[in-house]
């Protein structure tokens, strides 16, 4: 295994002796700073937290801070955590979207495999994961290269550049998010096409909130912008702008864009064909994800303190509160932000741990996502019988978001003297599945396959009844070709070859649109039966004839962001896939317990 070490310009890199091609290895990220000159409509994160921090520790009236349960579950405790939208943001995903090393791995990878396309990939991505600089770069001009590998008329704004520019490296900040506009009410804004209004148009510098009556000057007198009731701010459309995402097809024999698009992630989507949508309870992402134990729908705070740090009392209390730590199932990340902090340029942002909190946040936010519930345990001399449900508890595709992701069943039975019978799923020390072996192998991983390539072999099929240990059920996407052969090249992407991912409750298959349908689970009757949510695995394992009752079983649901398929896809020259491949040696993308049952057979 390559070990990773810190080069001396502070890039992670593996330590294997080789170079990093023709380029030499790009500076780390630690020059990042806090604060930055305002640039167009556009300011730093730090200079909102001036005020939309929480109250010193002690001060009362408190502000933006945990509540103590035994004096008022509805009101901030004098010296409760600190909860404001600047301490919550820094540490979460949202503010590292550009720092995220697989993310810049993925985009150099497909960069290296479409040279001729190099300067659009790279724009198009940043369009999400940098809006603020990508945004101002299209609004004014500036920074923005055209050459042959540019599709765009005024020309591309390209990852160098955004290595440079500091509003770039704040990933998705506030003055990005908040000064989008309602137009993403129509629900037709997806894929980065949002709208912000450029400096020199009606309407530039207005800032939305989710509050009726917002008081204004204090924003206004310090860093010059209005602030305004949006009422997009609390809708799901507004989280869709960016994560509803269709990418491109290009044709595999071509290399050539052939007209068609493939929905990258579509949780917008998934989650309007739930119970949870606009026709059910209407629970919308921000009530999901912007959201933490212990804050109420009822808990009320003030959302600013003063320049001087001070609380202004006038100033009116506002609920519900929106903590935006944004947590999502993203662990890798934060774990390798915590671990790699100095490298990756957070070491004056982030004190040690805060990025460990975020992780524990996630993994318990993860807890809540799935249930596993067993039924119909029967026993013969010679096979033991029982069924596990998996329920789906979210509003969306279960994993849902990048096809990175995968969820799978493990299971282990013990008999009556502690002899281990059955045992399938449970990963090894590097989160990796005995079937990965084989999806992993060269054939499969060849980014051109030759004419109908059969990608059966290449990953696990949709499992109905486990009846051997190499039946371990994995519900993912996995991608197809133009040539409808498996592929790991987001580019490449035509249509699923498997998508068993388990719906959402309320999810009718009979009038989602085609590109959330499933795929490959026909035959499986229990497969989202009444729209439930779930899906039954019947588990039919041979005994032998030394095992003896009673019989233990022990199942886990795991979860895993970036599974190993995808790890191995992204490898390459540049110095952004080394650096992956150095953090990953180090910290394997992990398998998280979203779910477990123990239960007994007599």
């Amino acid at each position: 295994m390559l070990a990773a070490c810190s080069d001396s310009d502070g890039t992670v890199v593996p330590d294997d002796g080789a170079d990093a091609g023709d380029g030499a290895l790009l500076p780390s990220l630690t020059t990042q700073i806090e604060h930055w000159a305002q640039t167009g409509v556009f300011l730093a994160a730090a200079d909102c937290g001036q005020c939309h921090t929480a109250s010193r520790p002690g001060d009362e009236p408190a502000v933006m801070r945990m509540p103590d349960p035994l004096i008022s579950e509805n009101q901030p405790a004098a010296d409760g955590a600190d909860i404001s939208p600047f301490y919550d943001w820094k540490s979460s995903v949202m503010a590292n979207a550009f720092t995220d090393p697989y993310y810049r791995a993925v985009v150099k990878h497909e960069t290296e495999v479409f040279p001729h396309l190099a300067g659009f990939i790279e724009d198009t991505c940043l369009t999400c994961h940098s809006p603020m600089a990508r945004t101002h770069a299209h609004q004014t001009g500036v920074s923005l290269v055209q050459d042959e590998s540019c599709l765009l008329e005024d020309g591309c704004y390209r990852a160098d550049q955004a290595m440079i520019d500091p509003h770039a490296r704040e990933g998705v900040s506030c003055t990005a998010c908040h000064q989008i506009t309602d137009s993403v009410l129509s629900g037709e804004v997806n894929s980065g096409n949002f709208d912000i209004v450029a400096a020199d148009q009606p309407g530039a510098f207005t800032i939305y909130g989710p509050y009726q009556a917002p008081v204004g000057q204090a924003m206004q007198n310090l860093v010059g912008y209005t602030p305004t009731f949006g009422l997009h701010m609390a809708d799901s459309r507004h989280c869709a702008s960016c994560h509803e995402l269709f990418t491109p097809t290009l044709d595999m024999v071509t290399d050539l864009p052939n007209g068609e698009q493939f929905p990258e992630q579509t949780p917008y989507a998934e989650w309007e064909h739930s119970d949870l949508g606009p026709q059910g309870s209407g629970v919308s992402c921000q009530q999901c994800h912007m959201a933490r134990e212990g804050i109420s729908a009822d808990y009320q705070t003030r959302i600013a303190v003063t320049a001087n740090g001070t609380v202004n009392q006038n100033w009116p209390e506002r609920s519900p509160y929106f903590p935006h730590v944004m947590i999502g199932g993203n662990t890798w990340l934060l774990d390798t932000l915590e671990i790699f902090r100095e490298e990756l340029g957070r070491g004056e942002i982030n004190q040690a741990g805060e990025f460990a909190a975020t992780a524990r946040l996630t993994r318990e936010f993860l807890r809540t996502a799935a249930e596993l519930l067993p039924a119909n345990p029967v026993r013969s001399t010679e096979e033991l019988a029982f069924d596990l449900t998996i329920r789906n508890n979210t509003g969306h595709k279960l994993p849902t978001s990048f096809p990175s992701r995968r969820i799978w069943v493990a299971t282990r039975v013990t008999d009556g003297n502690d002899q281990v019978v059955f045992d399938s799923g449970f990963p090894d020390a590097n989160y990796h599945l005995t079937v990965d072996a084989g999806f992993t192998a060269a054939d499969c991983m060849t980014i051109k396959k030759p004419a109908a390539f059969d990608s059966a072999g290449c990953f696990q099929g949709h499992i109905r009844q486990v009846t051997a240990p190499e039946d371990i059920p994995i519900y993912e996407v996995v991608l197809g070709s133009t040539t409808d052969a498996i592929t790991h090249v987001l580019l490449y992407a035509s249509a699923a070859l498997k998508d068993n991912r388990i719906p959402p409750r309320g999810f009718d298959s009979t009038v989602v649109p085609d590109y959330v349908m499933p795929v490959g689970v026909a035959g499986d009757a229990d497969f989202n039966l009444a729209n439930a949510g779930e899906d039954t695995i019947a588990y039919r394992l041979p005994l032998p004839a030394t095992a003896v009752a009673p019989f233990r079983v022990e199942a886990t649901l795991y979860y895993q962001g970036i599974r190993p398929t995808f790890v191995k896809a992204a490898h390459g020259e540049h110095p952004w896939i080394r650096e992956f491949e150095g953090i990953v040696s180090v910290n394997p993308p992990r398998a998280e317990v979203m779910a477990s049952v123990n239960f007994l057979v007599e």
